[in-house]
Formats: C-alpha cells, sequence, structure tokens
C-alpha cells in the first residue's frame, strides 16, 4: 500500500499490487503481437516459394526458363542462343521427296556412223524415289544479342548444305537384255547419276533453296519465341548485327 497526498491534504491510497498486474497484462500484449507477426511473415514466406514451386511443376519447359530468366534479371548472351539453336539442328533440315520412271534403250551402230544396227536393242525400265535434303552448316550461323533492344540477330549461312540420296533399295529395275548387245552392269547406275543431276536441278529452278531458306527462319523464329518471348528475332547482314 502507499499513501499520496494531494493539495486538500486527502490521502490517496494507491494498491502497489495493481500496478504489477497492469506491467504483466502489458508484457503479455506485446509478446502476443510478436507471435502474431512472426507467424505472418513465415506464412508469406511459405506462400511465396510454394507459389513458386507451384510455377515450375506445372509449366512447361520453356516456360520455366523464360521465368526464371524474367525472375533473375538474366541476360542473354550470343552464346546461350547458339546453344539453343545447335539442340534443334535437325528441324531446321529441308527435304523434298522426287520420284519417276525412265526408259534406256541401247542399240548397236555401224561404226563411224549414228544407224543403228537391227536385232541389237536391248532395254532398261528404272523405277526411283529419292529425296533432297537442304541444310546449314550451324557453325557458320551468326547470332548476336542486343539485351537492351531485346533483340536477337541472326545471319544465315550464305551456302546451305545439299544431299540427294537415291538408295538402291528404292530403285527397281526390269532388263529386255539382248545377247547381241548385253546390258553392262554399269549402265543403271551410269542412267542413275544423270537422274539425280537431272532431279536437283528440277527442285532448283523449282525454289528448293528458298523453301529452305523460309522453313530455316520459320523453326528459329518458333522455337527462341518459345524461350525468350520478350526478345524479337531479326534476320540481318553482319554489319547490321553490330
Amino acid at each position: 500500500m502507499k499513501r499520496i497526498r494531494t493539495e486538500n491534504g486527502q490521502p490517496i491510497i494507491i494498491n502497489a499490487n495493481g500496478q504489477g498486474l497492469f506491467k504483466k497484462i502489458g508484457s503479455v500484449l506485446v509478446g502476443l503481437l510478436a507471435t502474431v507477426g512472426v507467424i505472418v511473415i513465415l506464412g508469406l514466406a511459405f506462400g511465396w516459394f510454394s507459389s513458386g514451386n507451384t510455377i515450375k511443376r506445372s509449366g512447361s519447359k520453356e516456360a520455366i526458363l523464360a521465368e526464371e530468366e524474367k525472375f533473375h534479371d538474366i541476360i542473354l548472351t550470343n552464346t546461350t542462343v547458339k546453344s539453343e539453336l545447335n539442340a534443334i539442328a535437325e528441324l531446321m533440315t529441308y527435304s523434298e521427296t522426287y520420284s519417276g520412271m525412265a526408259t534406256v534403250v541401247d542399240s548397236r551402230q555401224i561404226p563411224y556412223t549414228n544407224v543403228n544396227i537391227w536385232g541389237t536393242q536391248h532395254q532398261i525400265q528404272i523405277s526411283y524415289i529419292g529425296t533432297i535434303k537442304v541444310g546449314y552448316d550451324l557453325n557458320d550461323l551468326h547470332i548476336m544479342v542486343n539485351d537492351t533492344r531485346k533483340e536477337i540477330y541472326v545471319t544465315l549461312p550464305k551456302v546451305p548444305i545439299v544431299d540427294n540420296n537415291l538408295p538402291q533399295e528404292s530403285v527397281t529395275v526390269l532388263q529386255d537384255n539382248n545377247i547381241l548387245n548385253p546390258i553392262r552392269a554399269d549402265e543403271v547406275n551410269e542412267h542413275l547419276v544423270t537422274v539425280k543431276a537431272e532431279q536437283l536441278q528440277n527442285a532448283i529452278n523449282n525454289g528448293i533453296y528458298d523453301k529452305a531458306e523460309t522453313h530455316l527462319r520459320k523453326i528459329i523464329v518458333d522455337n527462341l519465341a518459345k524461350l525468350h518471348s520478350e526478345y524479337k528475332v531479326v534476320f540481318s547482314t553482319n554489319s547490321a548485327a553490330q
């Protein structure tokens, strides 16, 4: 018990135990508020971590990479883009199939003339299916990334690689031989060489190189858009890419 006198001399009695009680209540309230604050902070942190994991689990590989790049502010490099394009090199090959039939007729001729000798003719019928593939050496593919402008400059190789394949298993030969003018062992192969050259020239005349370049551009744009949607792909010359 504590006595305090006022101005008029009347004593006021203060219970010291009451002051202690108030202090205890205040301490308990402060402790509760601190505990609630810690719980809220932990809850927010756990929610952020869980949501991040959900995005990574549910998204595609390309979406995850793009999201991580955006979150971590990773600068895209020329080497990264080149590596990504090398991974899809097979998709960049453009191909066309050709087929046909050819007939080879040969007769012996009177020496020093173009006159055929009657009864010496033989004939070969050839059916074939071949494939012309046009691709590019990706070592000659020039990449330049402008991270400030969010642009990827791509310069294509000037000279494409051509593969003209006419496999033996796709060739069917019907022979009408003649004992007076036997079919030579290399006669079919000689004609197939001519067929391949003619079919390649036909493909070039029909724009196979332009089609291959258009195909390559589309593959590059589509795949880089999946990985780096915020970047624009620009096909350019070396001078423009600097």
